[in-house]
Protein backbone atom coordinates (compact mmCIF):
# COMPACT_ATOMS: atom_id res chain seq x y z
CA UNK A 1 0.00 0.00 0.00
CA UNK A 2 2.38 2.30 0.64
CA UNK A 3 4.49 1.67 -2.18
CA UNK A 4 1.78 2.03 -4.46
CA UNK A 5 1.27 5.42 -2.56
CA UNK A 6 4.54 6.38 -3.21
CA UNK A 7 4.43 5.35 -7.11
CA UNK A 8 0.89 7.60 -7.21
CA UNK A 9 2.81 10.79 -5.28
CA UNK A 10 5.97 10.22 -8.06
CA UNK A 11 3.63 9.89 -11.37
CA UNK A 12 2.67 13.84 -10.73
CA UNK A 13 5.79 15.19 -9.42
CA UNK A 14 5.78 19.34 -10.14
CA UNK A 15 2.27 18.96 -8.07
CA UNK A 16 3.83 16.92 -5.26
CA UNK A 17 6.84 18.59 -5.05
CA UNK A 18 4.97 22.18 -5.14
CA UNK A 19 2.18 20.86 -2.09
CA UNK A 20 5.53 19.72 -0.47
CA UNK A 21 7.31 22.42 -1.05
CA UNK A 22 4.48 25.18 0.08
CA UNK A 23 4.95 23.12 3.24
CA UNK A 24 8.17 23.12 4.39
CA UNK A 25 8.38 26.94 3.00
CA UNK A 26 5.87 27.47 5.69
CA UNK A 27 7.38 25.17 8.90
CA UNK A 28 10.74 26.65 8.21
CA UNK A 29 9.69 30.57 8.72
CA UNK A 30 7.48 29.02 11.85
CA UNK A 31 10.58 27.89 13.33
CA UNK A 32 13.09 30.92 12.19
CA UNK A 33 10.34 33.42 13.79
CA UNK A 34 9.89 31.11 17.36
CA UNK A 35 13.87 31.88 17.11
CA UNK A 36 13.46 34.86 16.19
CA UNK A 37 10.93 36.35 18.78
CA UNK A 38 12.60 33.92 21.77
CA UNK A 39 15.96 35.85 20.83
CA UNK A 40 14.54 39.04 21.13
CA UNK A 41 12.94 37.86 24.35
CA UNK A 42 16.04 36.84 25.87
CA UNK A 43 17.75 39.74 24.95
CA UNK A 44 15.69 41.83 26.21
CA UNK A 45 14.96 40.17 29.64
CA UNK A 46 18.96 40.60 30.18
CA UNK A 47 19.16 44.19 29.02
CA UNK A 48 16.11 44.97 31.32
CA UNK A 49 17.82 43.43 34.40
CA UNK A 50 21.59 44.82 33.76
CA UNK A 51 20.40 48.12 32.63
CA UNK A 52 17.37 49.44 34.21
CA UNK A 53 16.19 47.53 37.46
CA UNK A 54 17.94 44.72 38.32
CA UNK A 55 16.40 41.79 39.58
CA UNK A 56 14.24 43.15 42.69
CA UNK A 57 13.75 47.11 43.36
CA UNK A 58 13.34 48.24 46.76
CA UNK A 59 11.59 51.41 47.45
CA UNK A 60 9.79 53.24 50.38
CA UNK A 61 6.08 52.21 50.31
CA UNK A 62 5.37 56.49 49.95
CA UNK A 63 7.77 56.03 46.38
CA UNK A 64 6.08 57.64 43.49
CA UNK A 65 7.53 56.82 40.29
CA UNK A 66 6.25 60.10 38.43
CA UNK A 67 6.98 62.50 40.66
CA UNK A 68 10.16 60.88 42.44
CA UNK A 69 8.61 62.25 45.99
CA UNK A 70 8.90 59.26 49.17
CA UNK A 71 12.48 58.82 49.32
CA UNK A 72 14.31 56.35 51.04
CA UNK A 73 15.76 58.64 54.47
CA UNK A 74 18.71 56.08 55.83
CA UNK A 75 19.42 53.69 53.55
CA UNK A 76 22.55 52.23 55.27
CA UNK A 77 20.27 50.26 57.32
CA UNK A 78 18.49 48.74 54.73
CA UNK A 79 21.70 47.90 52.38
CA UNK A 80 22.82 46.35 55.81
CA UNK A 81 19.99 43.91 56.47
CA UNK A 82 20.43 42.99 53.01
CA UNK A 83 23.86 42.00 52.69
CA UNK A 84 22.86 39.85 55.31
CA UNK A 85 20.85 37.63 52.68
CA UNK A 86 23.55 34.87 50.96
CA UNK A 87 22.14 35.21 47.75
CA UNK A 88 21.85 39.37 47.51
CA UNK A 89 25.47 39.68 45.25
CA UNK A 90 24.94 43.25 44.49
CA UNK A 91 22.85 46.47 45.96
CA UNK A 92 22.68 49.51 43.97
CA UNK A 93 21.24 52.78 45.59
CA UNK A 94 20.08 55.23 43.10
CA UNK A 95 18.55 59.18 43.92
CA UNK A 96 16.28 60.01 41.53
CA UNK A 97 15.19 63.78 40.74
CA UNK A 98 13.60 65.92 37.82
CA UNK A 99 15.42 68.10 36.31
CA UNK A 100 17.29 70.25 32.89
CA UNK A 101 20.08 70.10 30.90
CA UNK A 102 21.26 72.73 29.14
CA UNK A 103 24.08 74.58 27.05
CA UNK A 104 23.23 78.31 27.77
CA UNK A 105 21.01 78.26 24.78
CA UNK A 106 18.67 75.34 25.40
CA UNK A 107 17.54 73.19 27.60
CA UNK A 108 16.10 69.42 27.51
CA UNK A 109 13.95 67.43 30.20
CA UNK A 110 15.92 64.76 31.69
CA UNK A 111 15.67 62.16 34.92
CA UNK A 112 19.13 62.82 36.98
CA UNK A 113 19.98 59.55 38.73
CA UNK A 114 22.70 60.04 41.25
CA UNK A 115 24.53 56.96 41.49
CA UNK A 116 27.65 55.09 43.63
CA UNK A 117 29.51 54.07 40.47
CA UNK A 118 31.38 51.23 42.47
CA UNK A 119 28.02 49.95 44.17
CA UNK A 120 26.02 50.20 40.69
CA UNK A 121 28.47 48.21 38.98
CA UNK A 122 27.57 45.39 41.19
CA UNK A 123 24.15 45.45 39.78
CA UNK A 124 24.31 47.37 36.54
CA UNK A 125 26.00 46.84 32.80
CA UNK A 126 26.36 50.80 32.30
CA UNK A 127 30.27 50.84 32.65
CA UNK A 128 30.82 48.99 29.14
CA UNK A 129 28.53 51.96 27.06
CA UNK A 130 30.93 54.46 28.20
CA UNK A 131 34.35 56.21 27.56
CA UNK A 132 35.46 57.49 31.18
CA UNK A 133 34.66 56.72 34.51
CA UNK A 134 32.03 58.90 36.67
CA UNK A 135 33.61 61.36 38.59
CA UNK A 136 32.23 63.79 41.03
CA UNK A 137 32.54 66.48 38.19
CA UNK A 138 31.09 64.25 35.72
CA UNK A 139 28.29 63.32 34.09
CA UNK A 140 27.09 60.41 31.65
CA UNK A 141 23.91 60.95 29.24
CA UNK A 142 22.52 59.36 26.65
CA UNK A 143 23.02 59.56 23.23
CA UNK A 144 20.22 60.88 21.80
CA UNK A 145 20.30 63.44 24.26
CA UNK A 146 24.24 63.93 23.14
CA UNK A 147 22.64 64.13 19.60
CA UNK A 148 20.17 66.96 20.34
CA UNK A 149 22.77 68.60 22.46
CA UNK A 150 25.59 68.52 19.57
CA UNK A 151 28.23 67.58 22.04
CA UNK A 152 30.93 64.79 22.48
CA UNK A 153 32.70 63.41 25.19
CA UNK A 154 35.17 66.44 27.10
CA UNK A 155 32.13 68.90 26.71
CA UNK A 156 30.21 70.60 29.49
CA UNK A 157 26.97 71.16 30.04
CA UNK A 158 24.61 72.48 33.15
CA UNK A 159 22.72 70.24 35.05
CA UNK A 160 19.49 72.14 37.21
CA UNK A 161 16.93 70.46 39.80
CA UNK A 162 15.28 71.45 42.44
CA UNK A 163 17.04 70.77 46.23
CA UNK A 164 15.24 69.43 48.82
CA UNK A 165 14.22 72.46 50.59
CA UNK A 166 12.78 73.44 47.27
CA UNK A 167 15.51 75.68 46.06
CA UNK A 168 16.62 75.80 42.24
CA UNK A 169 20.46 74.97 42.03
CA UNK A 170 22.80 74.38 38.89
CA UNK A 171 25.79 73.41 38.11
CA UNK A 172 28.32 72.26 35.49
CA UNK A 173 29.62 69.05 34.30
CA UNK A 174 31.99 67.53 32.23
CA UNK A 175 30.67 64.88 29.95
CA UNK A 176 32.68 61.66 31.09
CA UNK A 177 30.72 59.36 29.29
CA UNK A 178 28.02 59.11 25.97
CA UNK A 179 25.02 55.91 26.41
CA UNK A 180 24.17 54.47 23.80
CA UNK A 181 22.40 51.05 24.70
CA UNK A 182 19.64 48.85 24.18
CA UNK A 183 16.62 50.88 26.40
CA UNK A 184 15.07 53.66 25.58
CA UNK A 185 14.86 55.07 28.74
CA UNK A 186 18.69 55.61 28.91
CA UNK A 187 19.08 57.29 25.55
CA UNK A 188 16.12 59.39 25.83
CA UNK A 189 15.62 60.59 29.48
CA UNK A 190 18.24 59.79 31.67
CA UNK A 191 21.31 61.77 33.12
CA UNK A 192 23.68 59.74 35.69
CA UNK A 193 25.84 61.83 37.81
CA UNK A 194 27.36 61.08 41.21
CA UNK A 195 25.35 60.29 43.78
CA UNK A 196 27.45 62.06 46.92
CA UNK A 197 27.64 65.47 44.70
CA UNK A 198 23.86 65.39 43.79
CA UNK A 199 23.36 64.56 47.38
CA UNK A 200 25.53 67.80 48.34
CA UNK A 201 24.01 70.49 45.79
CA UNK A 202 20.63 69.05 46.45
CA UNK A 203 20.46 69.33 50.20
CA UNK A 204 19.46 66.08 49.96
CA UNK A 205 20.78 64.81 53.29
CA UNK A 206 21.79 61.16 52.22
CA UNK A 207 18.26 60.64 51.23
CA UNK A 208 17.93 58.01 47.98
CA UNK A 209 15.11 56.76 45.79
CA UNK A 210 15.44 53.58 45.17
CA UNK A 211 17.57 50.06 46.02
CA UNK A 212 18.21 47.51 43.40
CA UNK A 213 19.91 44.21 43.76
CA UNK A 214 21.05 41.47 41.58
CA UNK A 215 20.69 38.34 43.60
CA UNK A 216 22.04 34.61 42.53
CA UNK A 217 19.41 33.92 40.37
CA UNK A 218 16.83 35.89 38.72
CA UNK A 219 14.49 32.96 38.15
CA UNK A 220 14.05 32.74 42.17
CA UNK A 221 12.93 36.34 42.93
CA UNK A 222 9.58 35.22 43.94
CA UNK A 223 11.13 33.83 46.62
CA UNK A 224 13.82 35.58 47.70
CA UNK A 225 11.15 39.07 47.25
CA UNK A 226 8.84 37.21 50.28
CA UNK A 227 12.26 36.52 52.24
CA UNK A 228 13.12 40.40 52.19
CA UNK A 229 9.66 41.44 52.59
CA UNK A 230 9.55 39.87 55.75
CA UNK A 231 13.19 41.55 56.51
CA UNK A 232 12.06 45.26 55.79
CA UNK A 233 7.96 45.55 56.09
CA UNK A 234 7.96 49.30 55.68
CA UNK A 235 9.59 49.36 52.30
CA UNK A 236 7.78 48.46 48.55
CA UNK A 237 9.61 45.24 47.12
CA UNK A 238 8.97 44.56 43.54
CA UNK A 239 10.45 41.82 41.06
CA UNK A 240 11.91 42.93 37.99
CA UNK A 241 8.61 40.93 36.26
CA UNK A 242 6.54 43.44 38.54
CA UNK A 243 8.42 46.32 37.41
CA UNK A 244 9.06 45.28 33.49
CA UNK A 245 5.29 44.62 32.60
CA UNK A 246 5.78 46.54 29.44
CA UNK A 247 7.51 44.34 27.59
CA UNK A 248 6.54 41.32 29.38
CA UNK A 249 2.74 42.28 27.76
CA UNK A 250 4.73 42.03 25.01
CA UNK A 251 5.32 38.44 25.47
CA UNK A 252 1.78 37.92 25.67
CA UNK A 253 0.84 38.91 22.84
CA UNK A 254 3.97 37.26 21.14
CA UNK A 255 2.29 33.34 22.19
CA UNK A 256 -1.05 34.74 20.56
CA UNK A 257 0.98 35.31 17.58
CA UNK A 258 2.69 32.09 17.78
CA UNK A 259 -0.75 30.59 17.50
CA UNK A 260 -1.93 32.41 14.83
CA UNK A 261 1.20 31.18 12.78
CA UNK A 262 0.40 27.78 13.53
CA UNK A 263 -3.07 28.06 12.45
CA UNK A 264 -1.95 29.27 9.15
CA UNK A 265 0.13 26.62 8.89
CA UNK A 266 -1.82 23.96 9.43
CA UNK A 267 -4.44 25.73 6.71
CA UNK A 268 -1.34 26.09 4.21
CA UNK A 269 -1.49 22.14 5.12
CA UNK A 270 -4.76 21.18 4.73
CA UNK A 271 -5.43 23.51 1.54
CA UNK A 272 -2.41 22.02 -0.32
CA UNK A 273 -2.83 18.53 0.27
CA UNK A 274 -7.13 18.59 -0.29
CA UNK A 275 -6.51 20.09 -3.45
CA UNK A 276 -3.63 18.01 -4.77
CA UNK A 277 -5.42 14.81 -3.63
CA UNK A 278 -8.97 16.02 -5.26
CA UNK A 279 -7.36 16.86 -8.41
CA UNK A 280 -5.93 12.99 -8.35
CA UNK A 281 -8.92 11.70 -7.28
CA UNK A 282 -10.53 13.77 -10.38
CA UNK A 283 -7.50 12.17 -12.65
CA UNK A 284 -7.79 8.47 -11.48
CA UNK A 285 -11.74 7.86 -11.53
CA UNK A 286 -10.99 4.98 -14.24
CA UNK A 287 -8.06 3.68 -12.09
CA UNK A 288 -10.01 3.44 -9.08
CA UNK A 289 -12.78 1.62 -10.66
CA UNK A 290 -10.64 -0.60 -12.46
CA UNK A 291 -8.83 -1.25 -8.90
CA UNK A 292 -12.25 -1.64 -7.29
CA UNK A 293 -13.34 -4.12 -9.92
CA UNK A 294 -10.50 -6.57 -9.94
CA UNK A 295 -11.09 -6.45 -5.90
CA UNK A 296 -9.86 -3.45 -3.93
CA UNK A 297 -12.12 -2.74 -0.91
CA UNK A 298 -13.03 0.99 -0.51
CA UNK A 299 -11.64 0.90 3.02
CA UNK A 300 -8.21 0.06 0.82
CA UNK A 301 -9.04 2.99 -1.52
CA UNK A 302 -9.68 5.02 1.03
CA UNK A 303 -6.39 4.03 2.69
CA UNK A 304 -4.24 4.62 -0.33
CA UNK A 305 -5.27 8.40 -0.43
CA UNK A 306 -4.94 8.99 3.13
CA UNK A 307 -1.28 7.50 2.96
CA UNK A 308 -0.27 9.73 -0.23
CA UNK A 309 -1.72 12.29 2.13
CA UNK A 310 0.18 11.88 5.07
CA UNK A 311 3.52 11.06 3.19
CA UNK A 312 3.21 14.57 1.77
CA UNK A 313 2.95 15.63 5.09
CA UNK A 314 5.91 13.59 6.60
CA UNK A 315 7.95 14.74 3.48
CA UNK A 316 7.10 18.42 4.00
CA UNK A 317 7.78 18.74 7.88
CA UNK A 318 10.89 17.44 7.41
CA UNK A 319 12.12 19.39 4.63
CA UNK A 320 10.73 22.41 6.37
CA UNK A 321 12.63 21.05 9.80
CA UNK A 322 15.50 21.42 7.86
CA UNK A 323 15.79 24.35 6.17
CA UNK A 324 14.35 25.82 9.47
CA UNK A 325 17.48 24.74 11.24
CA UNK A 326 20.24 25.59 8.89
CA UNK A 327 18.31 28.97 8.49
CA UNK A 328 18.23 29.19 12.41
CA UNK A 329 21.72 28.50 12.91
CA UNK A 330 22.98 31.03 11.24
CA UNK A 331 21.04 33.52 12.74
CA UNK A 332 21.89 31.67 16.11
CA UNK A 333 25.87 32.25 15.02
CA UNK A 334 25.81 35.18 13.25
CA UNK A 335 22.51 37.72 14.38
CA UNK A 336 20.35 40.22 12.23
CA UNK A 337 21.19 43.81 12.29
CA UNK A 338 17.72 45.88 13.39
CA UNK A 339 19.40 49.19 13.83
CA UNK A 340 17.65 50.63 10.82
CA UNK A 341 14.47 49.27 12.31
CA UNK A 342 14.97 50.05 15.84
CA UNK A 343 15.50 54.08 16.05
CA UNK A 344 17.14 55.35 19.73
CA UNK A 345 14.31 57.77 19.72
CA UNK A 346 11.65 55.52 19.63
CA UNK A 347 9.91 53.14 22.19
CA UNK A 348 9.56 49.59 20.88
CA UNK A 349 8.93 47.97 24.26
CA UNK A 350 11.92 45.15 23.66
CA UNK A 351 14.99 46.45 25.25
CA UNK A 352 16.86 45.50 21.95
CA UNK A 353 19.06 47.52 19.44
CA UNK A 354 21.62 46.67 17.02
CA UNK A 355 22.66 42.72 16.06
CA UNK A 356 20.07 40.32 17.71
CA UNK A 357 20.85 37.24 17.60
CA UNK A 358 18.10 34.29 17.28
CA UNK A 359 17.81 31.32 19.79
CA UNK A 360 16.73 27.84 19.82
CA UNK A 361 13.39 26.28 20.27
CA UNK A 362 13.44 22.88 20.50
CA UNK A 363 9.48 22.88 21.34
CA UNK A 364 9.06 24.77 17.56
CA UNK A 365 11.02 21.65 16.26
CA UNK A 366 8.79 19.37 17.79
CA UNK A 367 6.00 20.82 16.70
CA UNK A 368 7.01 21.06 13.21
CA UNK A 369 7.58 17.29 12.92
CA UNK A 370 4.01 16.66 13.90
CA UNK A 371 2.31 19.35 12.39
CA UNK A 372 3.21 18.14 8.67
CA UNK A 373 1.66 14.56 9.16
CA UNK A 374 -1.52 15.64 11.44
CA UNK A 375 -2.27 18.40 9.48
CA UNK A 376 -2.23 16.62 5.49
CA UNK A 377 -3.56 13.05 7.23
CA UNK A 378 -6.63 15.39 8.24
CA UNK A 379 -6.82 17.26 4.74
CA UNK A 380 -6.64 13.50 2.49
CA UNK A 381 -9.61 12.22 4.59
CA UNK A 382 -12.27 14.19 2.62
CA UNK A 383 -10.81 13.19 -1.16
CA UNK A 384 -10.02 9.64 0.05
CA UNK A 385 -13.85 9.27 1.18
CA UNK A 386 -14.65 10.90 -2.03
CA UNK A 387 -12.69 8.05 -3.84
CA UNK A 388 -14.30 5.51 -1.77
CA UNK A 389 -17.91 6.51 -2.26
CA UNK A 390 -17.23 5.93 -5.96
CA UNK A 391 -18.86 3.13 -7.91
CA UNK A 392 -16.64 0.69 -10.11
CA UNK A 393 -19.06 0.90 -13.05
CA UNK A 394 -19.45 4.51 -12.83
CA UNK A 395 -16.20 4.79 -12.93
CA UNK A 396 -15.26 2.64 -15.98
CA UNK A 397 -17.88 5.02 -17.82
CA UNK A 398 -15.54 8.52 -16.69
CA UNK A 399 -14.53 9.93 -19.76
Amino acid sequence: MIKNAFRNLLRHKRRTLLTFSILSVAIMYYIVIQGMLDGFEIESIKNFLSLETGHIKITSKEYNPETFEGRIPNYNEVENKLKSFPYVVGIAPRLKISGFLDNGIDEYPVIIVGIDPEKDATVFDLRKYVQKPLGPESIWIGAVIADRFKVKVGDMLYLTFKGKKGSIVSKEFAIAGIIDAPSFVINNLQVFADLRTINEIGEFDGEISEISIKTANFNKVQQYKAEIEKALPGFSIKTWQEEGKDFLSISEAKKFSQNILLFFIILIGIIGTTNTLMIAVYERVREIGTLKAIGMRDNEVMKLFIIEGTLIGIAGSIGGVILGVILNYLLVKYGIDWSPLLPKNMNFGYRVTGIIKNTWNLKSIWISLILGPVSTLVASYFPAKRAKKLLPAECLRWI
